[in-house]
């Protein structure tokens, strides 16, 4: 899937020129699309999918080159479509995502077989997400194609890949230095965009997904200068749950005591295990690399567990019985909670987590004392300790 950041292609639409006032009673309720193909796609599906604030999914099928979808609208959010032909052609597929403002119709003139490419129709909001996007997402996917073509699809996504070997570590020192570059000009475009286009929903969106490439200081006072209005949705609050959280989970700070329930349903009080250096791994599911970690995290359960050393992992899932049967195949030795997507209660307003699998390091007198730290720094500290 192509989608560094959301996509290669981020694509907005708000509305079609339509008044939502001027609108029936039942439309002003709905966000509309409407979208067009080549005739020869006829008996084709087009997929709608949302992940947040919950999980929906969709389909239509091409008929006469028109295909539609109607869903309920609540508030300004988001949705994301692809091609079935694409995918079922290729093995793969891009993802073409609309946001909207308001109950509105718009129109997808559809790519096929690129389904990112795809025309829409919309607002001026339109134009700066996709300004944004075509102005960074370039450059993530050249880094990607050069080191695909360097070392191979199949070694660069080998997740049991030996990472002593020089080979990978050569892959690695080119991909941060690739990716250092990109968040460079992610930083820059993001901060021009949003001082530009205070008032505009595309401006939410973009800080949403890449607050991150600012230091806390500077993603609070760029925050401050959207409007409220624009704010006051899923994921305006979901911006905001980030700069509180990043406040909260600085290093240094004490953590807030928190509970959540564990496989059996049983609450689980954060305080409960004050006087040992516990690392809390933020995981789920449906995270390949969260798995990927597990291996060096037993490693470490086995050599420090018995010396005061803990394990939390808490994970934030959509779905409460992928998470128990996830938790079965796995047979983690480590104790468990799970703080569901829609709440978010925790990960994301303690610790502004975006990105998975992330670990917090915190002393026994609940002091946060590390974030993001390999095995290696890790077992610096705890030999230390």
């Amino acid at each position: 899937m192509f989608k560094p950041l959301y996509t290669l292609a981020l694509i907005l639409a708000a509305g079609s020129g339509m008044n939502a006032a001027a609108q029936s009673p039942a439309a002003a309720k709905k966000v509309v699309f409407k979208g067009k193909a080549d005739a020869k796609y006829n008996g084709e599906y087009v997929y709608l999918f949302a992940n947040q604030p919950k999980m929906v999914r969709d389909s239509a099928k091409i008929t006469n080159g028109t295909f539609a979808f109607t869903q309920p609208f609540t508030e300004a959010s988001e949705y994301a479509f692809y091609s079935g032909y694409e995918k079922r052609t290729t093995g793969d597929y891009s993802v073409l995502v609309i946001p909207f403002e308001q109950a509105s119709e718009m129109s997808i003139k559809a790519d096929m077989l690129r389904f990112d490419r795809s025309e829409v129709k919309g607002s001026k909001s339109f134009f700066i997400y996709d300004a944004f996007a075509k102005a960074t997402e370039p450059v993530y996917e050249k880094l990607m194609t050069d080191l695909i073509a360097k070392y191979g699809k199949d070694y660069l996504y080998n997740s049991k890949r030996d990472t002593t070997e020089q080979k990978h570590k050569d892959m690695i020192a080119e991909y941060s230095k690739g990716k250092t570059a990109y968040n460079a000009l992610v930083k820059e475009k993001l901060i021009s965009t949003v001082n530009a286009n205070p008032n505009s929903f595309a401006s939410v969106l973009i800080m949403q997904g890449a607050a991150e490439s600012l230091d806390l200081p500077a993603a609070e006072e760029l925050t401050k200068k959207l409007s409220p209005a624009v704010l006051d949705n899923y994921f305006g609050r979901n911006l905001l749950g980030q700069i509180n959280g990043r406040k909260k989970s600085a290093i240094g700070n004490f953590i807030e005591d928190f509970t959540l329930n564990d496989p059996k349903d049983q609450p689980f009080k954060f305080s409960s295990l004050k006087g040992k250096y516990v690392l809390i791994d933020f995981w789920g599911s449906w995270c390949g690399p969260c798995h990927t970690a597990f291996k060096e995290l037993r490693k470490l359960y086995a050599a420090y567990h018995d010396k005061g050393f803990e394990i939390l992992g808490l994970a934030t899932e959509n779905s409460k019985t992928a998470w128990l049967k996830d938790l079965e195949k796995e047979k983690l030795p480590w104790l468990q909670v799970i703080d569901e997507q829609e709440n978010k209660s925790v990960s994301l307003k303690q610790f502004a987590i975006s990105k998975y699998p992330t670990t917090v390091l915190v002393d026994p007198a609940g002091k946060i004392v590390g974030r993001d730290l390999n095995i290696k720094a890790l077992e610096a500290i705890l030999d230390k300790l």
